[in-house]
């Protein structure tokens, strides 16, 4: 009798299948039957002030994209799989898309979770939302994945997230476009302070296009004529046409100002297909306000 209880009152202590430690209500990690759930040692949320502590090398770049919270949890089950789930909380639903831009490798294995998820070696990550998701086991193989595709599916359920993709993206020709290069770049795009959220994709043809748009068309031509003198080009941006630039930084650009926006092209692809990628983004664009 006593081989048999000792085991039985083990899995009711530790929690197994039962209510878990940070999956009651108002939490943002969910109970999953069959699995304990914990925090880990040591701190178990970082904000701006402390994430240093935990991704020395990599907290600038996610400070950069309005980082405002992780929050990790680390589940087990009673065969001695391990699944640790991170939350990095962002400020808007384009700067987690942007993060997340900024890690994912076009060439990865994309799933369907959340917005857009891909899996490597012991690694799912995600995008949901305001919350870029990253998802890691000790577990090798089919299983590991399994593990994770299982707990990273009920996390995406339980943040009650709406799926999409930032609408400037859309005004990205879709002709020729590589999948999944799609990006969102923060800050200093280019290389230049005062160009940021800007978005990109590449483009079969080796071009990158970009897009960036200015809270008015005042600021936006100011930001055009700051590059202008910037790159040596004193006379003003003429807006509504296409204009080569040569950048010191990135060779040949070619560049649209358009009510708020300012576009551009550059890249392997030479001038007539930059042209022709932006003459594209342009009739996608609206009225100029």
């Amino acid at each position: 009798m006593k081989s048999i209880l000792a085991p039985v009152l083990f899995f009711l202590i530790m929690g197994w299948g039962g209510p878990s430690a940070g999956g009651g209500n108002g939490s943002v990690f969910p109970a999953v039957a069959g699995w304990r759930i914990a925090p880990p040692p040591g701190d178990s949320v970082y904000t701006p002030d402390n994430l240093w502590d935990i991704i020395d090398g990599g907290a600038e770049l996610f400070l950069s994209y309005g980082f405002v919270d992780l929050h990790i949890m680390e589940y087990a089950d009673p065969a001695g799989t391990d699944v640790r789930v991170e939350l990095y909380r962002h400020d808007s639903r384009t700067n987690a898309f942007g993060i997340y831009s900024q890690e994912r490798n076009p060439g990865s294995h994309f799933l369907e979770i959340g917005t857009q998820g891909y899996v490597e070696d012991k690694v799912l990550n995600f995008l949901c939302g305001v919350y870029y998701v990253k998802i890691s086991s000790h577990r090798e193989g089919k299983e590991g994945i399994d593990a994770m595709l299982l707990i990273g599916r009920r996390v995406a359920e339980h943040l009650q997230q709406k799926p999409g993709w930032p609408g400037e993206l859309a005004f990205l020709p879709a002709e020729q476009r590589l999948p999944n290069t799609e990006s969102y770049v923060a800050e200093n795009f280019l290389g230049y302070r005062i160009f940021h959220s800007a978005f990109t994709a590449r483009y079969e043809s080796g071009c990158t296009l970009f897009i960036m748009d200015f809270e008015s068309p005042s600021r936006a031509r100011a930001v055009a004529g700051a590059y202008m003198k910037t790159v040596g080009r004193p006379q003003e941006f003429p807006e509504g046409q296409i204009t080569d630039i040569s950048d010191p930084h990135s060779g040949s650009i070619a560049m649209l100002l358009q009510g708020r926006k300012v576009c551009g092209a550059f890249g392997a692809g030479g001038q007539v297909l930059a042209h022709h990628y932006l003459t594209l983004l342009e009739s996608r664009l609206p009225a100029a306000e």
